[in-house]
């Protein structure tokens, strides 16, 4: 579910899966957003599992392009072109302490005749392609070992990420805390007694 706080919240909530449904909110908060002030940066909080890769660029796209910086942080999980987001955030990239994250070359679906297998296979190489380029550009990590690590699914957790370059901070845990009360049992009584 993609909504702001409030009219004056600079929050946008990217919650599920990248498709149409979920990206075009996004992406209308994020163009309304940058016009109603773009001194205060925006907060893009990711809990996603990925999906279409194209509407990941799309949101990419739109994040480079506006003159407000986009914080992005990571609430449970971002995976897939949910990780690429987070990385490519044009302010600052964080993660909450337990988040997971992954990377992975997309997943292509190509059907016809030889002649179109042939185009999409090619279609497929520059997609993947650009992924490292955005990657290498988000993390500074040499183009080689992206080539390497998109392979296969690429996890890693929020102390991970921040060594490689994805996240910026680590937003840790605050632990509850616990109300300190002694419960004494009288023989007698059988009954508890607070101090």
């Amino acid at each position: 579910m993609t909504e702001n706080d409030s009219p004056m919240s600079k929050n946008v909530f990217l919650l599920g899966r990248l498709e149409n449904h979920m990206v075009k909110p996004v992406i209308k908060s994020l163009l309304k957003l940058d016009r109603s002030n773009s001194e205060q940066p925006i907060n893009l909080y990711i809990n996603s599992a990925g999906g279409n890769g194209y509407n990941a660029d799309a949101i990419i796209a739109i994040m480079h392009s506006l003159a407000t910086k986009v914080n992005t942080i990571c609430l449970g999980h971002a995976l897939s072109g949910a990780c690429e987001i987070l990385a490519a955030g044009t302010g600052e990239r964080s993660a909450y302490e337990f988040a997971t994250l992954m990377f992975h070359q997309t997943l292509w679906e190509a059907d016809g005749d030889i002649t179109n297998l042939e185009i999409q296979a090619a279609q497929g190489q520059r997609f993947r392609e650009a992924q490292v380029e955005l990657l290498h550009r988000s993390t500074g990590q040499p183009k080689e070992k992206i080539r390497h690590d998109i392979e296969r699914d690429f996890y890693l957790t929020a102390d991970e990420a921040l060594a490689y370059g994805i996240i910026d901070r680590i937003i840790d845990h605050q632990p509850k805390q616990a109300i300190q009360t002694i419960t004494l049992f009288t023989d007698q009584e059988h009954q508890p007694k607070s101090i």
